[in-house]
């Protein structure tokens, strides 16, 4: 069983951190015991398949739940049964998570009930970490820094449908008779056995499509000014989501007097490089030609900081490079070799200003050019 640590403790070390209650060092000593031996993980992910099988609702039989678990697979002796069997009794309410080989990410999900009956799974990435699933179809998903994913528990029962606030890589399995739905702010996705990447954080202006291989089907329908595409390999389609009030009033945009001849809502072109806006799932960060505002949206999301520019003409400097496993003070000394910039990181917080000494050398740089 090794490390040296009894069965007891083992199983109580896995109860806690099935129910969202483990702390920091613990977790890191019950990742050192999984990691030891492949007979170690093989038991902590069967132990949280009958706890992800333990429904919140006391009509769930718990004991035949174990019963079940324990003759086909027969992972605990006889003296852990009756302790694993009250932990899944006061499961009532619980954080389901997923563990992911190769650097053991976790993923914290919950289960909450819609009015039908039907329970919902909640995949969360948190900001400063990305996050890699399985689903019960073999459609592996990347999730990206600070991003949600959800799904019916019955997720390819009837259908294989899921919802995206954020950024994810999807790798579909192929199923001709369930195409995969990827619902992405008032858009659906539809896509066989593809490989694809949607951004569509709720707070950018657009949802930002890029295929990979196979073919998807992008239908606008319920968007205000219906559309529906059908993309190619290496296709790259952003949309552009509707004006609210506030953006209009901000842009001194006058308000639509029922004019139906507005812009298309979509851009599309074809990219070589479609690295450029998967690399993230790799822990890789590709920036073409990007403004250090827009670098700065992304850096908060990818180390979990607040960025806040003293002046507003940082904003606008753009930058192109790849970022490969960089901390957080690395990208930004990178970022001095092209801008004039001085930074200070203090509780979370990277405060960006102008370094005008630097700024002075580069101007002279250029003017001997």
């Amino acid at each position: 069983m090794g490390p040296n640590y009894t069965q007891e403790q083992v199983d109580d070390l896995i109860a806690r951190f099935l129910s969202g209650n483990i702390s920091a060092e613990e977790q890191k000593l019950l990742e050192h015991w999984i990691n030891a031996l492949a007979e170690n993980r093989s038991y902590f992910l069967q132990l949280r398949e009958v706890w992800q099988a333990t429904a919140p609702s006391g009509a769930y039989d718990t004991t035949a739940a174990w019963d079940s678990m324990q003759y086909r697979t027969a992972i605990a002796p006889p003296m852990v049964v009756n302790r694993w069997k009250y932990y899944f009794r006061v499961a009532a309410s619980y954080t389901l998570p997923f563990l992911i080989g190769g650097g053991l990410v976790y993923a914290w999900s919950s289960l909450k009930k819609e009015n039908s009956n039907n329970a919902m799974v909640t995949v969360t990435s948190p900001k400063g970490a990305t996050t890699k699933i399985e689903l019960s179809d073999g459609t592996e998903v990347w999730l990206n820094a600070g991003s949600k994913l959800q799904y019916a528990q019955s997720y390819n029962l009837r259908g294989r449908e899921v919802k995206l606030e954020g950024e994810a890589f999807f790798k579909v399995h192929t199923n001709a008779q369930k195409p995969f739905t990827v619902r992405a702010s008032d858009l659906r996705i539809l896509a066989l056995g593809t490989s694809f990447n949607v951004k569509a954080y709720p707070e950018d202006k657009t949802v930002v499509t890029t295929l990979v291989d196979g073919e998807v089907k992008i239908d606008g329908s319920k968007t205000t000014t219906p559309f529906g595409l059908m993309m190619k390999p290496h296709q790259h389609v952003v949309y552009k989501k509707p004006l609210t009030t506030n953006d209009s009033e901000h842009m001194k945009i006058p308000a639509s007097n029922g004019d139906s001849s507005t812009a298309a809502p979509i851009e599309s072109r074809e990219v070589n490089n479609t690295e450029i806006y998967t690399a993230w799932k790799d822990g890789n960060w590709i920036v073409a030609a990007q403004t250090m505002e827009e670098l700065a949206v992304t850096m908060e999301r990818r180390f979990n900081v607040k960025v806040i520019f003293k002046e507003q003409e940082l904003k606008e400097y753009r930058f192109s490079g790849t970022f490969r496993q960089e901390t957080l003070e690395q990208v930004l000394n990178i970022l001095k070799l092209t801008a004039p910039l001085k930074y200070t990181i203090d509780k979370g917080v990277v405060t960006l200003a102008v370094d005008n000494e630097l700024k002075e050398k580069y101007i002279k740089a250029f003017k001997t050019r």
